[in-house]
Formats: structure tokens, C-alpha cells, sequence
């Protein structure tokens, strides 16, 4: 089963965010307090992860997460 292509998305972000800091994966597994396999599997599209999760990478790279629910228009 493929998981769906947000997480993709989101690991692309984060990648594209630690590579123009100048950060390894270890060093911002380090900084967000989680594994180093976790930063590799998100950043892959390969995880699907909890938002508290999130919100410490975000977090680890200088970023705060907006979250918005944007209706479809029919």
C-alpha cells in the first residue's frame, strides 16, 4: 500500500528546508529530539508520522506549522 502524496510533499519540504540550512539529517534528528531513521523515512515519503512530529522538525528548523482546512469548490 502507497501512502498518500502529501507525506511525499511534506518529506520534500523538509529535505529542500535542511539541505538550504545546512543541516545533515543527523543533525536535525538531533535538533527535533528523533531518530535519524525517522528524518530519512519522512524526508523519502516512506513514513507516515504523528504531527507532534512534525511540529519538533518544524521546530528544529526555525519554522512553526499553519495548519488550514481549504474547502473544494464544487
Amino acid at each position: 500500500m502507497s501512502l498518500p502524496s502529501h507525506l511525499s510533499s511534506i518529506g520534500y519540504i523538509i529535505k529542500t528546508t535542511r539541505i538550504a540550512k545546512g543541516l545533515t539529517q543527523t543533525q536535525l534528528a538531533d535538533e527535533a529530539g528523533v531518530r535519524l531513521a525517522t528524518i530519512s523515512d519522512i524526508e523519502q515519503g516512506k513514513a507516515n508520522f504523528q504531527i507532534n512530529t512534525l511540529v519538533r522538525i518544524a521546530t528544529a528548523l526555525g519554522y512553526h506549522i499553519d495548519i488550514r482546512f481549504v474547502y473544494p469548490t464544487k
